[in-house]
């Protein structure tokens, strides 16, 4: 198969799977695979061909080991408990091995490294695995950033939308801790573009 040609064989299906699962994440992966694009082209780096691809696989992607979870777990309406949020955890690990169980998927070892570490953080609290720093994958850390985004900006049942101000204020308080300084510092100096 070639590089270019794997969205045409299995994200329709990947998409399709997690919006009947849940439409929610599928709407969310959407977002923050556009995210995850436009800060890559705004940090202004000539990125290998390769490295488009994974990031534009595992943005899209990143959450798909939710469909994984129990419906008491991925739906709760409030806060999960210990061995809830234990449970919860592992939907990084689920989609890096859905990911990895296509084999034909283009550079699909690098696309499960993105998804099996987009919740690392820079200071090495994150999970699964504790990475810290630049030993976690650039595009996990571009997602990171993203993600965060577009989570806190969104409603759900447990939990009000944050303004684009007040969470913009969250995201430059957690850099260096939860996320990489200087992919922050980009997505951050252009607060106007993520309204």
């Amino acid at each position: 198969m070639q590089v270019d040609t794997w969205h045409s064989r299995i994200e329709p299906v990947l998409n399709a799977v997690l919006g009947q699962r849940d439409r929610y994440t599928a709407d969310h992966c959407g977002r923050v695979g556009a995210l995850a694009f436009l800060l890559a082209r705004a940090q202004a780096l000539h990125r290998p061909h390769r490295e488009e691809v994974v990031l534009g696989i595992a943005a899209r992607w990143h959450d798909v080991g939710k469909i994984g979870l129990p419906d008491a777990v991925l739906f709760k309406a409030g806060p999960l408990d210990a061995d809830e949020w234990t449970l919860m955890k592992t939907h990084s690990v689920r989609g890096a091995e859905i990911a990895l169980a296509y084999e034909h998927l283009a550079f699909r070892h690098d696309v499960a490294l993105a998804i099996r570490h987009h919740h690392e953080h820079y200071d090495g609290t994150g999970y699964p695995d504790g990475l810290r720093g630049k030993a976690i994958p650039l595009c996990s850390r571009l997602i990171s950033v993203v993600d965060s985004y577009d989570a806190m900006t969104t409603q759900r049942p447990y939990k009000a939308s944050r303004s684009h101000h007040e969470t913009m204020s969250v995201l430059a308080s957690e850099r260096g801790t939860k996320h990489d300084p200087e992919i922050l510092d980009v997505f951050l100096s252009l607060a106007s573009q993520w309204r």
